[in-house]
């Protein structure tokens, strides 16, 4: 987690967002296709296209879904979209491997205070109370890879254990809490909406808010662009930097709103929202974890 959490703080470190001016409305909108996948996270963005967030910035932005988080690069590089929202650690393992890509802004990030969306859980009347009991133990995790297994193995670590000490599972978070339900499972490592689902029907308890116990704050949520595309159009940049911003401000400014728009936008009972912790939209990261930049 380490060697992937510096990588990261290196790269959203690289460059210092510029002022940003208003455009005349009169001023010709600037085009952006911008690819989100449909999370909660995401709301802030669809608000803006409704409510002319980005028309006051200059821009007339046409939203495209992006059904996986693995077809990212492959949308920025097929021009299918101009900038992309996906996880930090992903797309720094993607700028390893060769390819052009370039962080134009961030969205959101793991919060700095409990409770917040990622958790390791336990079933409820479990006998694990710490970190080191998880030895021997079987751990369902959605990914064994990636910037969300990096701080849970750091975690581990801290504590005195390894991820090759516990028998990890690879499942998707949709059976977690049926399988922390069924006792097939010793612990669960979650993200919102389950973490709250789970909490809710009783499966499960936290036992870690293990990404803000690694390094709080930290960016989950970022934008990026083809290095080459973000080179051509640093003004486009600017302005979505800033109204990006605005949504943020405007969201934390009312946080009961902003989760009916999460509601609203995502499809999920506001219920459940009402009982989640707000989402840390953010477009800065504390010094620790790194700060936000643009090419």
């Amino acid at each position: 987690m380490r060697k992937l959490a510096l990588s990261v703080v290196a790269a959203l470190s690289l460059f210092a967002a510029p002022a940003v001016s208003t455009p005349s409305p009169a001023a010709e909108l600037m085009q952006l296709k911008l690819g989100v996948l449909k999370l909660g996270a995401t709301a802030n963005v669809w608000a803006a296209t409704r409510n002319g967030i980005f028309k006051k910035h200059g821009l007339d932005v046409t939203i495209v879904e992006v059904p996986l988080s693995t077809q990212a690069v492959s949308a920025l590089q097929s021009k299918s979209v101009d900038i992309m929202l996906q996880i930090p650690g992903t797309m720094m393992v993607a700028k390893e491997r060769g390819f052009d890509i370039a962080l134009v802004g961030q969205n959101e990030t793991a919060g700095t205070t409990a409770p917040v969306s990622n958790a390791i859980l336990v079933p409820t009347n479990s006998p694990i109370k710490t970190i080191a009991d998880l030895k021997g133990k079987r751990v369902a995790t959605a990914s064994p890879r990636g910037q969300s297994f990096a701080a849970m193995k750091d975690l581990f670590e801290k504590n005195g254990i390894t991820a090759k000490d516990v028998q990890l599972m690879e499942a998707p978070f949709s059976s977690q809490a049926d399988l922390l339900k069924s006792g097939n499972v010793d612990a669960v490592v979650a993200l919102d909406p389950y973490t709250t689902q789970i909490i809710q029907a009783g499966y499960g308890r936290p036992l870690s808010w293990y990404m803000i116990e690694t390094i709080p704050d930290q960016p989950v949520g970022s934008w990026w662009a083809t290095r080459p595309w973000a080179l051509e159009h640093k003004e486009l940049i600017k302005a979505f930097q800033a109204a990006v911003k605005e949504t943020h401000d405007m969201f934390n400014a009312d946080v009961a709103g902003s989760k009916r728009l999460v509601a609203e936008y995502s499809g999920l009972k506001m219920e459940l929202v009402r009982d989640m912790p707000p989402i840390s939209w953010k477009s800065t990261s504390t010094p620790r974890s790194g700060r936000i930049f643009w090419i």
